[in-house]
């Protein structure tokens, strides 16, 4: 009896954890607001003067890959960076945001709507564009959907990671800022997510912008 006691209070604590990593609005976000097809819930006040053309910005791009479908709207979580994040990201912690497969909300660490921006806390590439980092998570929902949870999941990081940077039309790092990293000896996974963004550009600038034909060479 002793041992089905503590079975189900072990069940109950995992179950108590793991909820809100499927529906992250358990941990209580304060602030929500829907702009067109996507809602946001945040720790901090939400003003449209500067939320919608963050989301303008973000849905543009998403709509520049021809993977997009319809509005692409998302539920997106700001979580300030603080305990929620720590909770909901896992072991991508030191990413500016992330999604799920299956689930695509879209969980965002520290950010400054103000400046559309967001914040990874790294001493070096620590600080990217809001709307860029939304549209790239966009981009691995609209991948996933396209080609498969299981294919995507098996994509090297170069093509995956730098799709998703192709559509943001953005990374982390720039080509000067990478190179004197490396100079230096100095890795840091900004530097393989522009990399993989540069070969991203050339192989579709070379096969006229087929983003199945991008992914094909890879199988």
């Amino acid at each position: 009896m002793k041992g089905m006691r503590l079975g189900l209070v072990i069940t109950a604590l995992v179950i108590l954890i793991a909820s809100p990593l499927v529906e992250p609005r358990l941990l209580a976000f304060p602030y929500e607001k829907t702009i067109g097809a996507d809602r946001v819930y945040s720790v901090g006040p939400l003003a449209d003067a500067s939320l919608a053309p963050i989301l303008a910005r973000a849905n543009r791009l998403a709509h520049s890959s021809p993977l997009a479908v319809g509005a692409e709207g998302r539920n997106i979580y700001l979580t300030g960076g603080g305990w929620r994040w720590h909770w909901l990201a896992g072991s991508s912690q030191g990413a500016f945001a992330l999604t799920r497969a299956l689930q695509e909300a879209v969980i965002v660490n520290r950010t400054d709507l103000g400046r559309d921006r967001v914040f990874n806390g790294a001493p070096v590439a620590g600080m990217r564009t809001l709307s860029g980092v939304i549209a790239h998570e966009k981009c691995h929902g609209m991948v996933r959907r396209h080609f498969g949870v299981l294919r995507e999941a098996s994509t090297p990081l170069w093509l995956r990671e730098g799709y998703c940077d192709h559509v943001a039309g953005e990374s982390t790092l720039t080509d000067a800022q990478a190179r004197a990293l490396e100079a230096k000896g100095q890795q840091v996974p900004a530097i393989a997510y522009l990399r993989g963004r540069e070969r991203v550009d050339a192989a579709l600038a070379a096969n006229g912008g087929s983003v199945d034909a991008l992914f094909d060479q890879v199988r």
